[in-house]
């Protein structure tokens, strides 16, 4: 029997609060030396997810085992038998990011959403274990 794969995110991760930080300087540099704010308040609205993250600081899981998928995130929760799955896809994206989707016996497809998704590699082999295929898809534009 393969061990069960847990993970945990938070929206307050040290990477997170570094990029807040290190947007707050730029934002900060370019207001000391005379950019208009209209401009400083258009750069400053791509730091407002990240603060809303570290601010409310949201926990998401998933979890795999032999029984079934789960996880849950700020906006979804899904519980699916491993019986229902019938393959699971992953696709890397322009930005390295790598979203995973199951396509169930039914044909319907359900996206793990992106802040539960554990590290692609150890789910993988997860499924791997547990007989469900997988496929990869990397860098595809449609």
């Amino acid at each position: 029997m393969p061990p069960t794969l847990t993970h945990t995110s938070r929206g307050r991760s040290t990477r997170t609060v570094i990029a807040l930080l290190a947007a707050v300087g730029v934002l900060a540099f370019l207001h000391s030396v005379g950019t208009v704010t209209w401009v400083l308040v258009v750069l400053g609205l791509f730091a407002v997810p990240a603060a809303f993250d570290v601010l409310r600081n949201p926990v998401s899981t998933f979890d795999l085992d032999d029984g079934h998928v789960e996880w849950k995130s700020n906006t979804q929760h899904a519980r699916v038998p491993l019986s229902q799955v019938e393959s699971v896809r992953f696709d890397t994206r322009w930005d390295f990011s790598v979203r995973a989707t199951l396509t169930l016996v039914d044909k319907s497809k359900m996206r793990v959403p992106q802040d539960a998704m554990p590290p692609h590699l150890a789910l993988e082999q997860a499924l791997k274990d547990r007989n469900i295929k997988t496929e990869r898809h990397h860098f595809r534009v449609i």
